[in-house]
């Protein structure tokens, strides 16, 4: 028998998960400004929880672009038309959303059963998001979703090595096309902004340019994993043509800047524009595996 999800200590979630409630968050799509206790030293020290929680199945007439999940800066938890495995994936720092890959075992309704969340912090604990590091800030918020999904899902998991093809992302032999960025010593994690199809990296590492590349449709649900050996921040544009047999991705907030339909494919933009290619590969990767779950009660 597994235990509750243990987050993965690194953070490098994509930036473009779901049309998200975006109350704050630009770092994993969610929102910004959370709750747990009066600053660094009390999350350090406590196991903040939700005062209250209500689950609800969601209603099935809702479009599928108005799915959201995220933390407002009030300290609440939301997520609208999310199933189990989309939840699953919100608190895991695997740094690839929507990748089928990373998730496995469990009942079918994990994927199909959509449920609405609202879920309440104590006064204390949201003002204390506001004085702590934002990673630190988006581990607790991770505990505690963990936590509640543990409690009300009955969610019991374990994670293993399991060896699968991915894409390694890797310098090409013409040289590198990107410059570094004046946000080198910076912390917070870097963005993507713009739609599929055109791309302004802005203090992006490259494990968080493999990360975001994993979210994209043109790569077919595989993971790709940071090989080109760079160290530091960069920045760069990248424009390609989306590939319409791969599936559509969610676009991301409106910023007036539109695809380029005479851009290259993805992988021909990589190279000749950021000196960067994908390579197929097999390599072990960090999976969870779900051992037991149960659909929670409705109230």
């Amino acid at each position: 028998m597994g235990i509750l999800l243990v987050a993965n200590p690194q953070l490098k979630r994509p930036f473009r998960m779901l049309p998200l409630v975006v109350a704050h968050w630009i770092v994993f799509t969610l929102l910004g400004s959370l709750p747990p206790l009066c600053g660094a030293q009390a999350l350090a020290s406590s196991s903040p929880t939700f005062i209250a929680a209500t689950i609800k199945p969601s209603d099935p007439n809702r479009a599928e672009d108005d799915g959201s999940i995220g933390f407002s800066p009030g300290g609440t938890f939301d997520a609208k038309s999310q199933s189990l495995k989309e939840l699953i994936e919100f608190v895991q720092d695997f740094g690839y959303y929507d990748v089928d890959q990373r998730i496995v075992g469990g009942p079918k309704w994990i994927v199909s059963a959509k449920f609405d969340i609202e879920a309440k912090c104590d006064e204390e604990t949201a003002r204390a998001f506001g004085k702590v590091p934002l990673k630190q800030q988006v581990r607790a918020e991770q505990a505690m979703v963990q936590a509640l999904l543990a409690d009300r899902f009955k969610l019991r998991t374990h994670h293993e090595m399991r060896r699968l093809a991915v894409y390694a992302l890797v310098q090409e032999k013409s040289g590198l096309k990107i410059k570094p960025s004046a946000k080198a010593g910076e912390e917070d994690p870097g963005n993507a902004d713009g739609p599929p199809g055109n791309w302004v990296g802005d203090g992006l590492t490259m494990a968080e340019l493999a990360s975001e590349l994993s979210a994209l449709p043109e790569v077919g649900g595989r993971i790709v994993t940071d090989k080109t050996g760079l160290k530091g921040r960069f920045d760069f544009a990248l424009k390609w043509t989306p590939d319409p047999t791969m599936g559509v991705m969610p676009p991301g907030p409106d910023s007036g800047v539109k695809a380029d339909s005479s851009a290259p494919s993805l992988l021909t933009a990589l190279q000749e524009q950021l000196g960067l290619k994908l390579e197929m590969t097999k390599e072990p990767v960090d999976v969870v595996v779900i051992d037991s779950t149960e659909l929670p009660t409705p109230n």
